[in-house]
């Protein structure tokens, strides 16, 4: 893979995550000046052809292991929280359903 077709497919998925639909307009202005426009638009079209293909930048890729990272950890606490609310709760029942034996017992003498 070339070093041009690489920056127009970070360039292109920079554009995709503002929302954008990359053309050759855009593209090109995000390339800046001094690109052979036979190249460009070559790069462009082989983009345009295997979208697919397109690479993420490395620190949106970062970003979103650090996302999917911190959402693991935020469930496990999540769900450490509810167990330690369940065993709570049911030794209340637990409490309560001794109290209501004892009380049978009681009204039954």
């Amino acid at each position: 893979m070339n070093a041009l077709y690489q920056r127009i497919c970070e360039i292109a998925t920079q554009l995709q995550q503002e929302g954008k639909t990359p053309s050759l307009a855009l593209v090109r202005a995000r390339a800046g000046s001094g690109i052979d426009p036979v190249k460009l638009f070559s790069a462009y079209q082989q983009w345009r052809n295997n979208p697919q293909t397109a690479v993420v930048p490395a620190d949106a890729a970062a970003e979103a292991s650090k996302t999917i990272i911190t959402s693991v950890s935020n469930a496990d606490a999540d769900l450490s929280q509810l167990r330690a609310d369940l065993t709570r709760v049911e030794a209340k029942v637990d409490q309560i359903l001794a109290l209501l034996l004892q009380r049978n017992n009681h009204v039954d003498r």
